[in-house]
């Protein structure tokens, strides 16, 4: 009877402390969905501050893309310009240096031309002198080869 009773008294005790529990749990589920109510708008809010302050930094940087875009095209232009005064001594340069180059090659053609000129010359002479001592040479064989041939006929008669 007194186990019984006390059996009976846990479970009592285990079921207003599961009930307790339980209401425990909805007024904690309550209190964040209150809570989530509460942040809704502050969460919207704080989004749209974010989104504003984002855009304005883009625009900043924006800006100072363009900005930095403007000085470096304005110095190349600077540069051009500063270049473009210079070209015609460059032309200038290169014209005189193009002279001097063609002078100088020129000149070494012309020295060419003279030493293979002079070269084909005397091979041509030397080429002549060459046929003339070997037509002289065949004379002088046919006219022996004539005298031994008649000098030989006359032995024979």
């Amino acid at each position: 009877f007194i186990m019984a009773k006390q059996v009976e008294q846990l479970e009592k005790e285990k079921k207003e402390l599961q009930e307790r529990l339980k209401n425990q749990e909805k007024k904690i589920d309550y209190f964040e969905r209150a809570k989530r109510l509460e942040e809704i708008p502050l969460i919207k809010t704080a989004y749209e501050e974010q989104r504003v302050h984002d855009m304005e930094l883009w625009e900043q940087q924006e800006e100072e893309r363009i900005t930095t875009l403007q000085l470096e095209r304005e110095k190349a232009l600077e540069h051009k310009n500063r270049l473009s005064r210079m070209l015609e001594d460059r032309d200038l340069f290169e014209a005189r240096l193009k002279a001097s180059r063609r002078t100088v090659y020129e000149d070494k053609l012309k020295q060419f031309q003279e030493r293979l000129a002079e070269e084909r010359r005397n091979r041509l002479e030397e080429r002549k002198n060459q046929r003339k001592e070997e037509r002289r040479i065949t004379y002088y064989r046919e006219k022996e080869e004539e005298e031994q041939r008649l000098r030989e006929e006359q032995l024979l008669k």
